[in-house]
């Protein structure tokens, strides 16, 4: 109800010799670096569904926060240390005031001379099985873009897939004459893509390889070059660059709520803070309410309406 919508994208290079090594075998590869699950004690990143990688403690903020901003850091080595940095190339930073207060420089929990160890580790790991992170980007979409797409596409599903759809023809555009594999976790209740394919990859033959109740798989062919796209049931647990992708958007999304709550707390000394999902963000919304009535926020810029 409150706050942005937020995705998440990376994408590994594997060398030819191991084309057939399935994304859920990463965890294994680089073992040296990460972990699929977190325990006390672990001292490597842990990338799975962030779910299971945040809680709103101490602990669980710095899991995401170093697992999130070290493969970001890898990826984009020279960039500011701010969130806004590793947005989807094309986006800008959203105009809501809010936005304006997100924590920076990074990390904001956990010690950078800590974050750089970890993306030492990982390069070392990475290198070491001649791999390479090639992608590594967030989309943050503030309530009130969410609000104008869904009064142009009448459906948040389809808003949702917009961004998807971004996405896929960024690794299609780039990497595509290589060959590439994408595992996408599925949209809703969502079975049948090959429409919405054909539409967004014009030129290209899209060829449906399974729809099952568990994954839709796609086979995608042209100018552009190959893709492999799967969408399957609970994709975080099945495929690390999926895992790793749910870590970006939830991070960008518990930094955006942070800077929201730091906000409208300052207008409001006391104003309980939310996460912004319905319950609690109706709750806020009543207690917020004489607060919010005087102010001038951007048009429908406040709530989403889907």
């Amino acid at each position: 109800m409150l706050g942005p919508l937020t995705l998440g994208l990376c994408a590994f290079r594997v060398p030819q010799e191991h084309e057939f090594v399935d994304a859920a075998e990463l965890w294994q590869v680089l073992d040296e670096a990460v972990a699929p699950k977190p325990k006390r004690g672990e001292e490597r990143l842990v990338v799975a569904d962030s779910k299971v990688v945040f809680q709103r403690t101490g602990p669980g903020w710095q899991r995401l926060e170093s697992t999130a901003l070290a493969f970001l850091r890898l990826a984009h080595p020279n960039a500011p240390a701010e969130l806004w940095s590793y947005l989807t190339p094309g986006l800008a930073q959203p105009e809501a005031p809010w936005y304006e207060r997100v924590s920076h420089p990074l990390p904001v929990r956990v010690e950078s001379e800590r974050i750089d160890d970890h993306v030492e580790r990982l390069r070392n790991s990475l290198q070491g099985h001649g791999m390479e992170l090639c992608q590594a980007c967030l989309t943050v979409l503030s309530a009130k873009d969410l609000n104008i797409s869904f009064e142009s596409t009448n459906s948040k599903a389809q808003t949702v897939w917009i961004q998807t759809a971004n996405l896929l023809a960024r690794v299609m555009d780039q990497h595509g004459m290589e060959g590439v594999h994408v595992i996408v976790d599925r949209q809703g209740a969502r079975k049948h893509y090959a429409p919405l394919l054909e539409r967004d990859f014009p030129g290209h033959r899209v060829q449906r390889l399974q729809e099952n109740n568990l994954r839709s798989d796609y086979w995608i062919e042209g100018p552009s070059g190959t893709m492999e796209v799967s969408f399957q049931v609970g994709a975080e647990d099945q495929s690390l660059p999926t895992a790793l992708a749910s870590c970006f958007a939830k991070y960008a999304r518990e930094l955006s709520m942070e800077a929201f709550n730091v906000y409208f707390g300052d207008l409001q000394p006391g104003l309980k803070a939310t996460a912004g999902y319905v319950t609690d963000g109706r709750r806020w919304i009543a207690d917020a309410e004489a607060m919010l009535e005087p102010l001038v926020l951007p048009k429908r810029g406040l709530v989403r309406e889907r």
